[in-house]
């Protein structure tokens, strides 16, 4: 038995979403598991034994007084534990707080286990790292978002939160002079998508809550504010959120409470939009607070790209990635670093400064740590400045194996076709793909061969495919619709190109396809009768440098949470 044992203790409300995942993922690290229902209705089919592991439950007794206040309820679950006569026996001294639908991420949990037999501290609360999901299916996003929070702490008489609507532990903790340390391991919530209703119903309360609490003659202030806000930026009120953001920012003393109002009123931008002026206005006096703040410093870049300010968007990003910091226990960005990175190198190739765009991701290579989508991020840089030497050692830290062979002749292929030797280009990329590589790099740069020859039969089999692994994919499914109605090819090629230029603040569009040499090739085919002329292959290329830019995937992280663009075929 180990020196320290820990008990997990859950609250579940609003539904039992998740609870049995949870159950199942906490039994591997925790012999003590207790679960508090504050639901009016009896938890069903509640399991009494997960993977060997007696489950304990308990009925709140609060939930028939329709109690909204969080520090009641974490309070009455750490009394519970307390209380129970399995862990005076077992000598239960911590107690891992979590709620039904999160996960501990098991690539920390031998790290955590090591931590809780050689580190832990008795006189220390822990914080551990939080980390929020945006897509449904799991993979890394942009908006991927992470935090600290307090949720390892020693069971001790009167260490209690306090707060109704923003409960916290942190007051008691420090009249005990109980020390805040860090621990090891990571909490996965469900993600945005997933989530979405039960946030609405936490909304919904919390905003009751304060209308009850201001009815009642209490003052919404400080957290009060900040909750209300939130609250109605989860409902879709952003106006209403937008004015209690400003207002907490203007009459707030707490640093942490106004920049969490600055993040706040950021996220309002996208779907309750205002004039660049006051946006540049608000985002300078956040500025002003918080100067070296990372995820300031990118949203002012980006602020700043979109307005076509691409000298003071460069100098912005490159003063996030040098000096900006991290405020780790406020929402943020989980990818703010990687974003300024990717965005600085996006600003110098749209520059037409490729060699710059492809030292700045190379010199900040260390920094990332997932380097999955950097990774092919930089690799396309290296073709679109026909370095082919550097991609192909470079691909080796991607692929291995047989893949990496073939990723190499596809490379080959795409810097021909990134120089508009298209028919040079066309022979690597097709005899990869006939060798079964499915790798998007092939089905992108093959597709766009095809089409430049003008070979659109052959293309559209292509452009499906690459659709099919990328369905939300906006390049892919552009080129689609063109390939599909090739006398329409230039129009919509333009329309998916002007709506990217837009929202990459690029006034003078041109400057994307200058390093590209002309090429001569026409080619006849039976979808459109005859030759075409040059504008097809000028589109190709002019878009083949615009979106294989760093974030070829859809170019979104400079711009955050843009609207989708609008459908790319005219009715």
């Amino acid at each position: 038995m180990n020196q320290n044992q820990i008990a997990v203790g859950i609250i579940v409300e609003d539904g039992f979403e998740g609870l049995q995942n949870t159950l199942r993922n906490v039994t591997q690290f925790s012999d003590f598991v207790f679960v508090l229902n504050t639901e009016s209705v009896t938890i069903i089919n509640k399991p009494p034994l997960v993977n060997g592991v007696n489950i304990t439950y308990c009925k709140s007794q609060h939930c028939h007084q329709n109690c909204h206040d969080e520090a009641v309820l974490r309070n009455e679950l750490i009394e519970f534990v307390e209380s129970q006569d399995v862990v005076k026996q077992n000598n239960v001294n911590w107690l891992l707080l979590m709620n039904a639908g999160e996960r501990f991420d098991e690539t920390t949990l031998e790290e955590f286990r090591l931590f809780l037999t050689n580190e832990l501290e008795r006189n220390s609360l822990y914080v551990m790292v939080l980390h929020r999901l945006h897509r449904l299916d799991g993979i890394r996003h942009d908006l991927d978002e992470e935090t600290i929070e307090p949720r390892l702490i020693p069971l001790r008489k009167g260490l209690r939160f306090q707060g109704q609507v923003r409960a916290s532990i942190l007051s008691s903790a420090a009249d005990l002079m109980i020390r805040l340390n860090a621990a090891p391991g990571r909490f996965l919530l469900p993600s945005r998508q997933r989530d979405s209703a039960r946030q609405k119903q936490w909304a919904t309360r919390n905003r009751q809550v304060l209308e009850q609490l201001e009815k009642q003659g209490k003052a919404i202030t400080n957290e009060f504010l900040l909750v209300r806000a939130e609250a109605q930026t989860i409902l879709g009120d952003y106006v209403c959120a937008r004015r209690d953001f400003l207002q907490l920012i203007e009459q707030t003393t707490r640093n942490d409470l106004r920049l969490a109002a600055y993040y706040g009123v950021w996220e309002t931008f996208t779907f309750a939009p205002i004039s660049e002026q006051e946006m540049t206005k608000i985002l300078l006096a956040g500025l002003d607070y918080f100067p070296v703040d990372m995820q300031l410093l990118t949203f002012m870049g980006s602020h700043l790209q979109r307005q076509g300010k691409l000298d003071l968007a460069i100098r912005t990003f490159e003063t996030a990635i040098r000096y900006g910091q991290t405020t780790l226990d406020i929402w943020h960005r989980l990818r703010i670093r990687e974003m300024a990175i990717t965005s600085l190198a996006l600003l110098h190739r749209l520059r037409g400064e490729g060699q710059k765009a492809v030292q700045v991701m190379e010199s900040n290579l260390e920094l990332i740590v997932d380097r999955t989508e950097f990774n092919r991020h930089l690799l396309d840089l290296y073709i679109a400045e026909l370095q082919e030497q550097k991609g192909h050692e470079f691909a080796a830290t991607i692929w291995g194996g047989a893949d990496l062979d073939l990723i190499r002749e596809v490379i080959s292929g795409a810097c021909r076709a990134s120089a508009g030797n298209w028919e040079k280009a066309v022979l690597p990329l097709e005899l990869a793909y006939w060798d079964g590589c499915r790798d998007v790099l092939c089905l992108r740069w093959y597709s766009l061969a095809l089409l430049s020859l003008t070979r659109f039969n052959e293309a559209v089999v292509i452009l499906e495919e690459w659709n099919r692994l990328e369905p939300k994919n906006k390049e892919a499914q552009a080129f689609l619709a063109a390939a599909r109605q090739p006398e329409h090819f230039n129009r919509i090629v333009k329309q998916f190109r002007d709506s990217q230029t837009k929202i990459l603040g690029i006034s003078k569009p041109e400057i994307l396809s200058k390093h590209f040499t002309p090429n001569s090739i026409r080619r006849s085919n039976g979808a459109i009768n005859g030759t075409i002329d040059g504008a097809i292959e000028s589109a190709i290329r002019e878009m083949v440098t615009f979106s294989g830019s760093p974030n070829s995937k859809g170019i979104s992280t400079a711009v955050f949470r843009k609207t989708e663009t609008t459908n790319l075929v005219e009715s």
